[in-house]
């Protein structure tokens, strides 16, 4: 796996924004044979990057390119949001699988780490979900759409903001028909980001309220399929409450969106710096077991519901291996965020030992 991340977790956000991706190399050529399904589109592959890496319409397209065809444009908001400061990313000293039991507790950075770091990568993401003015992306996300190749579909995640005055589900569905109208095939909204230090983070949890935005998104979009993007639960029953609830109103469920923990610098300091940025979200390789156990839960609801929603593995999947083992389980697709910024190649790799098992 090559060691340069193709995001500089030595760069601020914005200098990610406007300068990224940072891959020079050759990008390899696919021969596809045969397409597959993913909610009615004809797909090259089901494997896709998560709402997450993919900062702009030259994000999107660079690993569209590589052979991610379903690729998530990075969660946006009805009005312009700042990023977290830097640092945004950095490694964890995580070298295990994280279990159940530990999730919400502390972890470490490594020491020292940068790019050239040779273990298994887990780091933690710590961005606010920043958000250009509607202007902007709405356009960038035109050009994205514009620039996608045969059996590749647009996914743009949306999220609502909670303020004084605002009904938070006709935000989110605002949102989204802001992202449908700019080029969005599938729209994704996201409930789970454990970097806000608002409510919109956490409505994974919450039946009730989660199934009101779902039921409104979906009125306002039609007949665009919608995806809900949600955070572990541990609790069965609660996990399946929620999935009750949103199923009439959804075609997919995306899980998991990393892993809530405090992070600290070795000495035990808080590694980020600002307000409410103890706790943030963890990702990568440690993640896998967890996020596949929900994936599994997942697939278990849906059989036993008798409903036919999509299931899109996310969590630790570094490498063709993993996706396969996701696949095993039966989910619709896959996607990889921490893998695919360290691995560019990952979608190919995956492509060509297919090709080569045939």
């Amino acid at each position: 796996m090559p060691s340069q991340p193709t995001y500089r977790i030595d760069l601020s956000y914005e200098d990610n924004y406007k300068q990224g991706p940072f891959f020079k190399d050759e990008i390899p050529k696919r021969k596809i044979t045969r397409r597959e399904n993913f909610l009615g589109f004809e797909v090259n592959s089901r494997l896709g990057i998560p709402a997450g890496p993919l900062l702009n319409a030259n994000w999107v397209l660079t690993y569209a390119a590589l052979g991610f065809d379903l690729p998530v444009y990075k969660t946006v908001r009805t009005h312009f949001a700042p990023s977290h400061p830097a640092p945004n990313c950095m490694i964890l000293d995580l070298q295990e699988a994280i279990k159940e039991k530990e999730i919400g507790g502390q972890l470490k950075v490594a020491p020292n780490a940068g790019a050239d770091w040779t273990g298994d990568i887990s780091i933690t993401n710590s961005f606010g979900m920043p958000s250009r003015d509607p202007k902007e992306w709405q356009a960038d996300v035109e050009k994205a759409k514009a620039g996608m190749g045969e059996g590749q579909v647009l996914i743009v995640s949306v999220v609502g903001t909670p303020g004084e005055g605002v009904d938070l589900a006709e935000d989110y569905a605002l949102g989204a028909r802001m992202a449908v109208e700019a080029g969005a095939e599938i729209v994704e909204i996201n409930l789970s980001c454990p970097n806000v230090i608002s409510g919109e983070g956490s409505l994974f949890t919450d039946p009730n309220a989660s199934s009101r935005i779902s039921a409104k998104v979906k009125r306002a979009i039609g007949e665009t399929p919608l995806l809900i993007k949600m955070g572990y639960i541990s609790d069965p029953s609660r996990l399946t409450q929620v999935i009750l609830a949103n199923a009439p109103h959804i075609e997919g469920v995306a899980s998991v969106n990393t892993l809530p923990f405090e992070v600290v610098a070795p000495d035990g300091s808080p590694a980020l710096p600002g307000e409410g940025r103890l706790r943030s979200g963890v990702c990568g390789a440690a993640i896998k077991n967890c996020a596949m156990s929900q994936a599994s839960r997942l697939i278990k609801i849906r059989q036993m519901g008798g409903y036919d929603f999509v299931v899109v593995g996310v969590g630790g999947a570094m490498s063709p291996q993993d996706i396969r083992d996701y696949f095993s389980l039966g989910v619709d697709a896959v996607m990889s965020a921490t893998g695919a910024m360290w691995d560019p190649l990952l979608a190919y790799r995956f492509w060509k030992e297919g090709q080569e098992g045939a």
